[in-house]
Order: C-alpha cells, then sequence, then structure tokens
C-alpha cells in the first residue's frame, strides 16, 4: 500500500476529522496528533505532502480554514479571538494610533477616562506587532 493511502486510512481512524483538519493543515512537525509515533508521522506526511493537504482540504468546509489560517497569523488563538471574536471572550483589544504610534488598546465602552495599553500579550507573552496582526477592519479589532 502506498504511503499516502496508508496515511490518510489512519488519520480516517483516529476520528479527528472534521475538528482538527484545519489545525492539521496549518499546523507543523506533526502537531496535532493522536499522542503515538505513528500519529505524529501520519500528521507530519499530511503537513508535508502536496497531495495529502489537498485531501485532507477537502474533508472540512472553507469558513473553517479561512478561520484557521487568519489564526495562525497571530501570537496566539486568545489573542485571536479578543480581536476578532470579542464577544466570545467578553474583552476586546484594538489596535489605534496615540501620539503617532500604534498601540494595542483595551476597549472599554462606557468608561469616561483612562486607558489601558499594552505591548506584550498577556497570554502567550510575545511583544505586539506595532500594526495589525491582519491589516482589515477584523485584524485591527
Amino acid at each position: 500500500m502506498d504511503t499516502c493511502l496508508e496515511v490518510r486510512n489512519y488519520i480516517l481512524d483516529w476520528g479527528a476529522i472534521p475538528n482538527l483538519v484545519p489545525m492539521i493543515i496549518f499546523g507543523s512537525d506533526g502537531f496535532p496528533n493522536d499522542g503515538t509515533s505513528d500519529g505524529q508521522k501520519a500528521v507530519e506526511h499530511i503537513q508535508n505532502c502536496q497531495k495529502c493537504k489537498f485531501w485532507i482540504r477537502d474533508l472540512t468546509n472553507t469558513e473553517d480554514v479561512a478561520r484557521m489560517e487568519r489564526l495562525s497569523r497571530y501570537c496566539c488563538s486568545t489573542m485571536f479571538a479578543v480581536v476578532e471574536e470579542p464577544e466570545k471572550k467578553g474583552i476586546h483589544l484594538k489596535i489605534r494610533q496615540f501620539r503617532d504610534e500604534n498601540l494595542w488598546m483595551l476597549d472599554q465602552p462606557g468608561r469616561e477616562f483612562g486607558f489601558e495599553f499594552f505591548s506584550f500579550c498577556p497570554w502567550c507573552g510575545n511583544k505586539f506587532p506595532e500594526h495589525p496582526f491582519i491589516d482589515d477592519d477584523k485584524g485591527r479589532g
């Protein structure tokens, strides 16, 4: 049996479809997987084989793939959620220009005084870029 067919059968038997397909597509080094070395090798094969990438993309909807592509451009998944999907987390960070520089700030509707600016992600610790993660209305918060 050829490697691609073996890997595809392994992934289908694992049962991760459709929940992990976007993460497999945008992941690396064989992650996420089922916790076995065979699982890691199977996922790594899919991540590196052009034919298998096309195969696994067909197993999920385009909205999930598009969302994961956007998420992969952020420093972490929580930062993605508080910028692009604030209604799910209850926190909303925005990038705003303040005194000739772009700063990330906490959106606080109804609060008259005070601003809270951030330079580092409170969830993963990475330094924020001086520009939006994605330069469109959603990516600016």
